[in-house]
């Protein structure tokens, strides 16, 4: 029988940000927690101002905890920005398009737990990425590598949710 540990503790403080996060320029990602089996994923994200993003559709919830700055979505007017101090529901099918505010003094800093996947989006709404569990784990730890960062030793990752080496 496995042992479950009650909780899991990262100090989000002590990770790496991987730059240029999917060759975007001012774009800067860290993985807080990936299970592939669970179909989830926790990321802390900054975002220089006036970044906008593609398109892209989620296969399942998120949950958006924004720490400092201004975001919102583009198709979505009539929701508030989201602020420092905020939360955002995003219902499983929901798409949409994320802009940072032009008038940020700093980089908007947010933490979305993710459920399922990403569908990244093109123009004409092909499917140009998917970002899932399975592929954070994959392309961060390689990104801060490629970047000469250093990695911590575990993570929480998988099913049973026990601490792994990356």
């Amino acid at each position: 029988m496995i042992a479950i540990p009650g909780a899991f503790h990262t100090a989000t403080d002590d990770l790496p940000f991987a730059d240029d996060w999917a060759g975007t320029p001012g774009v800067r990602l860290k993985l807080l927690m990936a299970d592939i089996e669970g179909a989830r994923f926790a990321v802390r994200i900054r975002f220089a101002p006036g970044i906008e993003l593609p398109p892209h559709k989620h296969t399942g919830e998120v949950h958006a905890f924004t720490v400092a700055g201004e975001w919102f979505y583009l198709e979505h007017a009539d929701i508030a920005p989201n602020r420092a101090g905020s939360y955002l529901f995003e219902p499983p099918g929901s798409t949409h398009t994320l802009k940072v505010a032009d008038g940020n003094t700093g980089e908007t800093d947010v933490v979305f737990v993710v459920y399922g996947a990403m569908i990244h989006l093109g123009p004409q709404g092909e499917v140009l990425a998917v970002g899932d569990a399975e592929s954070h784990l994959r392309d961060w730890p390689a990104a801060v590598r490629a970047q000469g960062k250093r990695l911590p030793e575990t993570l929480p990752i998988g099913g049973s949710m026990a601490y792994r080496r990356i």
